[in-house]
Protein backbone atom coordinates (compact mmCIF):
# COMPACT_ATOMS: atom_id res chain seq x y z
CA UNK A 1 0.00 0.00 0.00
CA UNK A 2 1.39 3.40 -0.97
CA UNK A 3 0.30 6.96 -0.44
CA UNK A 4 0.28 9.03 -3.69
CA UNK A 5 -1.84 12.17 -5.02
CA UNK A 6 -5.30 11.54 -6.51
CA UNK A 7 -6.21 11.83 -9.97
CA UNK A 8 -9.12 12.67 -11.89
CA UNK A 9 -9.48 8.74 -13.20
CA UNK A 10 -9.95 8.01 -9.67
CA UNK A 11 -12.80 10.06 -8.25
CA UNK A 12 -15.26 7.50 -9.94
CA UNK A 13 -13.97 4.72 -7.54
CA UNK A 14 -13.75 7.75 -5.07
CA UNK A 15 -17.78 7.78 -5.01
CA UNK A 16 -18.18 4.06 -4.90
CA UNK A 17 -16.08 4.20 -1.23
CA UNK A 18 -17.99 7.17 -0.36
CA UNK A 19 -20.99 4.98 -0.84
CA UNK A 20 -19.95 2.19 0.51
CA UNK A 21 -18.69 4.33 3.81
CA UNK A 22 -22.03 6.14 3.84
CA UNK A 23 -20.16 9.88 3.27
CA UNK A 24 -21.38 12.32 0.69
CA UNK A 25 -19.39 13.28 -1.75
CA UNK A 26 -20.21 15.15 -4.84
CA UNK A 27 -17.70 14.13 -7.69
CA UNK A 28 -17.66 17.49 -9.03
CA UNK A 29 -16.70 19.30 -5.58
CA UNK A 30 -13.94 16.38 -5.35
CA UNK A 31 -12.33 17.87 -8.82
CA UNK A 32 -12.70 21.05 -7.68
CA UNK A 33 -10.48 20.22 -4.95
CA UNK A 34 -7.71 18.77 -7.03
CA UNK A 35 -7.91 21.49 -9.05
CA UNK A 36 -7.28 24.14 -6.36
CA UNK A 37 -5.16 22.05 -4.30
CA UNK A 38 -3.64 19.39 -5.89
CA UNK A 39 -0.88 18.81 -3.80
CA UNK A 40 -3.40 18.12 -0.71
CA UNK A 41 -5.62 15.35 -2.51
CA UNK A 42 -4.17 12.02 -1.32
CA UNK A 43 -5.04 8.51 -2.52
CA UNK A 44 -4.03 5.50 -1.15
CA UNK A 45 -3.65 2.84 -3.36
CA UNK A 46 -2.96 -1.10 -2.93
CA UNK A 47 -2.11 -2.82 -5.67
CA UNK A 48 -2.68 0.14 -7.83
CA UNK A 49 -6.23 0.25 -6.90
CA UNK A 50 -7.71 3.07 -4.86
CA UNK A 51 -8.77 2.09 -1.07
CA UNK A 52 -8.87 4.91 0.90
CA UNK A 53 -8.46 9.31 0.39
CA UNK A 54 -7.57 12.60 1.84
CA UNK A 55 -8.52 16.02 0.60
CA UNK A 56 -8.35 19.36 1.94
CA UNK A 57 -8.14 22.52 0.98
CA UNK A 58 -6.37 26.37 1.84
CA UNK A 59 -8.64 29.24 2.28
CA UNK A 60 -6.58 32.68 3.29
CA UNK A 61 -5.64 32.06 6.81
CA UNK A 62 -6.68 28.65 7.49
CA UNK A 63 -7.13 25.10 6.20
CA UNK A 64 -9.64 22.37 6.00
CA UNK A 65 -10.12 18.35 5.99
CA UNK A 66 -12.62 18.16 3.08
CA UNK A 67 -13.04 14.34 2.50
CA UNK A 68 -11.45 11.63 4.83
CA UNK A 69 -12.53 7.96 4.23
CA UNK A 70 -11.62 4.19 3.83
CA UNK A 71 -13.63 1.62 1.74
CA UNK A 72 -14.60 -0.42 4.71
CA UNK A 73 -13.14 -3.88 3.41
CA UNK A 74 -9.82 -2.04 4.57
CA UNK A 75 -10.57 -0.24 7.86
CA UNK A 76 -8.83 -0.27 11.27
CA UNK A 77 -5.38 -1.68 9.14
CA UNK A 78 -3.80 1.58 9.84
CA UNK A 79 -4.23 3.28 6.27
CA UNK A 80 -6.61 5.58 7.89
CA UNK A 81 -3.98 7.01 10.48
CA UNK A 82 -1.35 7.26 7.60
CA UNK A 83 -3.72 9.11 5.22
CA UNK A 84 -4.60 11.61 7.54
CA UNK A 85 -1.05 11.86 8.97
CA UNK A 86 -0.13 12.65 5.58
CA UNK A 87 -2.66 15.04 4.86
CA UNK A 88 -2.02 16.54 8.12
CA UNK A 89 1.58 17.20 7.30
CA UNK A 90 0.77 19.07 4.84
CA UNK A 91 -1.90 21.31 5.96
CA UNK A 92 -0.41 22.57 9.29
CA UNK A 93 2.61 23.69 6.64
CA UNK A 94 -0.16 26.20 4.69
CA UNK A 95 -2.14 27.58 8.02
CA UNK A 96 -2.10 27.77 11.66
CA UNK A 97 -6.51 27.34 11.92
CA UNK A 98 -7.54 23.91 10.65
CA UNK A 99 -10.94 22.53 11.09
CA UNK A 100 -12.76 19.22 9.95
CA UNK A 101 -16.41 18.00 10.33
CA UNK A 102 -16.51 14.54 12.02
CA UNK A 103 -18.91 11.83 13.26
CA UNK A 104 -19.35 10.70 16.81
CA UNK A 105 -17.32 7.45 16.19
CA UNK A 106 -14.19 9.35 14.61
CA UNK A 107 -14.23 12.37 17.18
CA UNK A 108 -11.80 10.23 19.31
CA UNK A 109 -9.41 9.40 16.62
CA UNK A 110 -9.40 13.90 15.51
CA UNK A 111 -8.85 14.79 19.45
CA UNK A 112 -5.96 12.56 19.47
CA UNK A 113 -4.34 15.23 17.16
CA UNK A 114 -5.49 17.82 19.04
CA UNK A 115 -8.67 19.03 17.21
CA UNK A 116 -11.56 19.95 19.81
CA UNK A 117 -15.26 20.49 18.97
CA UNK A 118 -16.59 24.07 18.26
CA UNK A 119 -19.45 23.56 16.86
CA UNK A 120 -22.57 20.33 16.49
CA UNK A 121 -24.04 20.22 13.18
CA UNK A 122 -27.25 18.82 12.31
CA UNK A 123 -27.85 16.87 8.74
CA UNK A 124 -31.07 18.06 7.98
CA UNK A 125 -33.12 16.47 5.35
CA UNK A 126 -36.41 16.87 3.08
CA UNK A 127 -37.76 15.01 1.10
CA UNK A 128 -40.80 17.10 -0.92
CA UNK A 129 -42.78 16.92 2.40
CA UNK A 130 -43.24 20.43 2.51
CA UNK A 131 -46.08 23.09 4.11
CA UNK A 132 -48.35 25.13 2.16
CA UNK A 133 -46.84 28.49 1.37
CA UNK A 134 -47.25 31.29 -1.13
CA UNK A 135 -44.41 32.09 -3.62
CA UNK A 136 -44.73 34.31 -6.35
CA UNK A 137 -43.02 35.57 -9.31
CA UNK A 138 -42.39 39.26 -8.02
CA UNK A 139 -40.87 36.87 -4.57
CA UNK A 140 -38.81 35.02 -7.48
CA UNK A 141 -37.45 38.18 -9.00
CA UNK A 142 -36.41 39.50 -5.41
CA UNK A 143 -34.38 36.38 -4.95
CA UNK A 144 -32.72 36.56 -8.27
CA UNK A 145 -29.43 37.50 -7.23
CA UNK A 146 -28.22 40.15 -9.69
CA UNK A 147 -25.63 41.13 -6.99
CA UNK A 148 -24.74 37.76 -5.46
CA UNK A 149 -20.97 38.37 -5.78
CA UNK A 150 -20.93 41.20 -3.80
CA UNK A 151 -23.39 40.05 -1.30
CA UNK A 152 -21.07 37.01 -0.64
CA UNK A 153 -18.20 38.74 -0.79
CA UNK A 154 -19.04 40.74 2.12
CA UNK A 155 -21.15 38.48 4.42
CA UNK A 156 -18.68 35.30 4.11
CA UNK A 157 -15.69 37.48 5.37
CA UNK A 158 -18.41 38.47 8.06
CA UNK A 159 -18.96 35.14 8.92
CA UNK A 160 -15.24 33.65 8.80
CA UNK A 161 -13.38 36.83 9.25
CA UNK A 162 -11.35 35.65 6.14
CA UNK A 163 -11.64 35.92 1.86
CA UNK A 164 -13.17 32.27 1.30
CA UNK A 165 -14.13 33.86 -2.29
CA UNK A 166 -12.00 32.31 -4.94
CA UNK A 167 -12.98 28.97 -3.80
CA UNK A 168 -16.72 29.46 -3.17
CA UNK A 169 -16.85 30.78 -6.62
CA UNK A 170 -15.53 28.17 -8.63
CA UNK A 171 -17.77 25.63 -5.98
CA UNK A 172 -21.14 28.03 -7.29
CA UNK A 173 -20.30 27.33 -11.36
CA UNK A 174 -22.31 24.21 -12.20
CA UNK A 175 -24.74 23.88 -14.67
CA UNK A 176 -27.57 22.77 -11.65
CA UNK A 177 -26.65 25.83 -9.38
CA UNK A 178 -29.45 28.18 -8.07
CA UNK A 179 -28.03 31.66 -6.38
CA UNK A 180 -30.01 33.84 -4.20
CA UNK A 181 -29.17 36.91 -2.85
CA UNK A 182 -30.54 39.56 -0.75
CA UNK A 183 -29.27 42.60 1.26
CA UNK A 184 -28.44 40.18 4.09
CA UNK A 185 -28.05 37.04 3.00
CA UNK A 186 -27.14 34.97 0.09
CA UNK A 187 -28.22 31.15 -0.54
CA UNK A 188 -26.64 28.19 -2.76
CA UNK A 189 -27.95 24.81 -3.80
CA UNK A 190 -27.02 22.41 -6.60
CA UNK A 191 -27.91 18.89 -7.75
CA UNK A 192 -24.83 16.15 -6.16
CA UNK A 193 -26.62 13.27 -7.34
CA UNK A 194 -29.35 11.67 -9.20
CA UNK A 195 -31.53 12.13 -5.71
CA UNK A 196 -30.39 14.81 -4.14
CA UNK A 197 -29.95 18.63 -3.73
CA UNK A 198 -27.08 19.82 -1.20
CA UNK A 199 -28.35 22.96 0.26
CA UNK A 200 -25.39 25.72 0.92
CA UNK A 201 -23.16 27.62 1.81
CA UNK A 202 -26.57 29.57 2.93
CA UNK A 203 -25.35 32.84 5.54
CA UNK A 204 -27.77 35.16 6.72
CA UNK A 205 -27.07 38.39 9.05
CA UNK A 206 -28.87 37.57 12.45
CA UNK A 207 -31.26 39.35 12.95
CA UNK A 208 -32.95 39.64 9.42
CA UNK A 209 -34.81 35.93 9.68
CA UNK A 210 -37.41 37.30 7.14
CA UNK A 211 -34.92 36.59 4.54
CA UNK A 212 -34.27 33.40 5.30
CA UNK A 213 -37.16 32.60 5.35
CA UNK A 214 -37.84 33.89 1.92
CA UNK A 215 -34.74 31.82 0.90
CA UNK A 216 -36.35 28.83 1.85
CA UNK A 217 -39.27 29.65 0.31
CA UNK A 218 -37.45 29.96 -2.64
CA UNK A 219 -35.19 26.84 -2.47
CA UNK A 220 -38.47 24.66 -1.76
CA UNK A 221 -40.26 26.11 -4.52
CA UNK A 222 -37.58 25.34 -7.04
CA UNK A 223 -36.32 22.30 -5.39
CA UNK A 224 -39.01 20.72 -3.12
CA UNK A 225 -39.29 17.66 -5.88
CA UNK A 226 -35.90 16.32 -4.80
CA UNK A 227 -34.23 15.26 -1.32
CA UNK A 228 -32.70 18.71 -0.28
CA UNK A 229 -29.76 18.12 2.17
CA UNK A 230 -28.40 20.78 4.60
CA UNK A 231 -25.31 20.40 7.21
CA UNK A 232 -26.82 23.32 9.57
CA UNK A 233 -25.01 24.61 13.05
CA UNK A 234 -27.17 23.53 15.44
CA UNK A 235 -26.56 26.30 17.68
CA UNK A 236 -28.32 28.54 15.44
CA UNK A 237 -31.81 28.20 16.72
CA UNK A 238 -33.49 30.55 14.25
CA UNK A 239 -31.71 28.49 11.52
CA UNK A 240 -32.99 25.25 13.02
CA UNK A 241 -36.33 26.85 13.81
CA UNK A 242 -37.02 27.27 10.03
CA UNK A 243 -35.50 24.03 9.18
CA UNK A 244 -38.32 22.36 11.29
CA UNK A 245 -41.13 24.70 10.23
CA UNK A 246 -40.71 23.85 6.81
CA UNK A 247 -40.59 19.66 7.46
CA UNK A 248 -36.92 19.40 7.30
CA UNK A 249 -35.96 16.23 9.68
CA UNK A 250 -32.67 16.03 11.71
CA UNK A 251 -30.94 12.69 10.22
CA UNK A 252 -27.91 13.32 11.98
CA UNK A 253 -24.68 14.72 13.64
CA UNK A 254 -21.67 15.81 13.00
CA UNK A 255 -18.75 17.89 14.85
CA UNK A 256 -16.97 21.00 13.54
CA UNK A 257 -13.64 20.49 14.93
CA UNK A 258 -10.66 22.62 14.63
CA UNK A 259 -6.89 22.90 15.97
CA UNK A 260 -4.62 25.61 16.46
CA UNK A 261 -5.91 29.36 16.96
CA UNK A 262 -7.43 31.86 14.78
CA UNK A 263 -10.69 30.66 13.81
CA UNK A 264 -13.65 33.07 14.93
CA UNK A 265 -16.69 32.00 12.71
CA UNK A 266 -20.29 33.66 13.77
CA UNK A 267 -21.93 29.96 13.43
CA UNK A 268 -25.30 32.42 14.17
CA UNK A 269 -24.79 34.15 10.52
CA UNK A 270 -24.79 30.38 9.05
CA UNK A 271 -27.97 28.31 7.66
CA UNK A 272 -25.97 26.01 5.55
CA UNK A 273 -22.12 25.43 5.59
CA UNK A 274 -20.68 24.54 2.19
CA UNK A 275 -19.71 20.89 1.21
Amino acid sequence: MFIGWLKYADVAELAKIAEESGVLLDGYHIKLMMMHAPHLCYGAYEEGSLVGAAVGVVYEKSASVKYFMVRPSHQNLGIGRRLFETLLGALQNEAPCLSLRSTAQMRPFFEGYGFATAAEVGRFLNVGKVPPFSFTNAQAKELDGGNFDAVLRRLDYETYGEDRSALLFDEMERNSSLKFALPNSFQHSSVINARGVYLGPWECREGFEEEAEKMMRGVLYFRGLKKVIADVPLQNRAATDLYERYHFQRKETFYHMTRGAGETIKFGNIYAFSL
